[in-house]
């Protein structure tokens, strides 16, 4: 019975001992300033960095038809209708794109058999990319009683983009659920770049670690 606990305890020293070995987990996090898809995360004795890097690209096939008309058939004037001289008429973005990149710097404080206490400071920067198409409309009244809205000049292809920029500065815990699988739970105080988000939104990360 004693070399049975004798040999659990060993087992249990060298497998706790491997933690502090597996400095390297690529996994996903999920968070503001963390930054949201793949994630590499090397966490060392005294210091660690991540870097998650994330992209969406799609494409929406539309008929222009439900969108754009060419000259419609003249129409009664409702009683009382005051027209709208002109209008643009937008479609769906049929062209999408949006990506992001996250980096952030850790300070370790404690460290234990299965888990480990930081603190970290994070950037990422989100970037959104959509095309669309505009067509403007005037108002043209046929006669007394009748009008109709005619096209004038050819569609517009436009293109929006925005880039948001976030910064955060919290403190972490991770725990090992295996010798390689750990978990990473953290409350950041997030700043946006234009000063719309101060507050602390939780992001969370899963990685698997090896040397």
């Amino acid at each position: 019975m004693k070399k049975l606990i004798l040999s659990i305890l060993l087992v249990s020293s060298f497998t706790f001992s491997q933690y502090s070995d597996l400095t390297q987990g690529l996994g996903f996090a999920a968070g503001m300033p963390s930054g949201l898809g793949f994630s590499y995360r090397q966490m060392n004795e005294n210091h660690g960095f991540q870097v998650t890097v994330g992209a969406l690209a799609y494409d929406n096939n539309y008929d222009e038809s439900d969108y754009f008309y060419g000259d419609e058939t003249p129409r009664p004037i409702p009683v009382d209708w005051i027209p709208e001289l002109s209008y643009t008429q937008r479609s769906d973005g049929n062209d999408h794109f949006w990506g992001n990149i996250g980096l952030t710097y850790y300070k370790p404080l404690h460290r234990a058999d299965k888990s480990l206490f930081y603190g970290f400071a994070a950037a990422s920067a989100y970037y959104t990319s959509e095309k669309y198409h505009e067509r403007k409309y005037i108002y043209i009244q046929e006669s007394e009683t009748t009008y109709r809205y005619r096209p004038e000049g050819d569609k517009k292809e436009l293109r929006e983009t925005e880039l948001d920029l976030f910064f955060g500065l919290g403190l972490g815990l991770t725990y090992n659920i295996t010798n390689n699988i750990r978990l990473s739970l953290e409350l950041p105080l997030t700043i946006s770049n234009e000063g719309q988000i101060w507050m602390i939104i939780p992001q969370g990360a899963l990685h698997y670690f090896f040397k």
